[in-house]
């Protein structure tokens, strides 16, 4: 038992490897527990710091010129206002329609027949991302161009057909002739050809669009007949 004992004592060489091997493990336990995540916290708030200070110089700049955006935005306001009025906010077939009744009783000319194709789309505002650092969206629209297109057949004199073209090309509501053929009759002096006429609208928001209506006699047995 003496024996066991004194196979068990500590010397104090021994006592003093051991504080010395306990002091190295604490350092090393407070680095991996301690300094590791103070490291990291230290690189998130580095990172975080960078964002708001890029965040702070934007939104310097966009103090700074505080009254030449609100300026900018009232212009461009109007001009968008403008230019959007000059499309029409519907594209259904009636107002196709009355479109050309509009033509023959402004110029003159006979619209003789006219074929409508599918509307199509051409446009879809949708979103329109901001300038701000975070990316966000600022604007979101669901309005829709439309463009719709028509094959005529028409006959006039020359100063009709001059009319015709003329009006097209500067009617209220944005109008193009997409193609025209013509053929002049120097006996009858008439002007007489096809073309296809692309109408275009803007659909959507807060956009009203009230269908025309016609003025449609009812009561003729005959309508072809002049009597009653």
């Amino acid at each position: 038992m003496d024996k066991l004992k004194g196979m068990l004592k500590i010397s104090e060489r021994d006592k003093k490897l051991l504080l010395i091997v306990a002091a190295a493990l604490i350092v090393v336990l407070a680095y991996f527990f301690g300094y590791q995540n103070l490291s990291s916290q230290a690189d998130t708030l580095s990172t975080k710091k960078s964002s708001l200070e890029v965040t702070q110089r934007d939104l310097k700049e966009k103090n700074n010129n505080k009254d030449k955006y609100i300026s900018d935005t009232s212009k461009y306001e109007k001009e968008y206002n403008t230019l959007i009025t000059k499309y029409d906010s519907g594209s259904t077939q009636p107002n196709t329609i009355n479109y050309f009744i509009k033509t023959e009783s402004v110029t003159g000319t006979w619209v003789r027949s006219l074929a409508l194709s599918p509307t199509t789309v051409l446009y879809k505002f949708g979103q329109v991302s901001s300038s701000n650092v975070n990316g966000s969206s600022s604007y979101s629209s669901n309005l829709v161009g439309y463009k719709s297109l028509i094959s005529i057949a028409y006959e006039g004199d020359y100063s009709q057909w001059k009319n015709f073209i003329k009006y097209i090309n500067t009617y209220a509501n944005k109008s193009t002739i997409e193609s025209l053929s013509a053929s002049y009759n120097e006996s009858t002096g008439t002007v007489s050809g096809a073309a296809s006429i692309a109408l275009y609208s803007i659909e959507g928001g807060d956009r009203k669009f009230t269908e025309p209506s016609f003025d449609v006699k009812t009561g003729t047995g005959n309508i072809f007949s002049s009597g009653n």
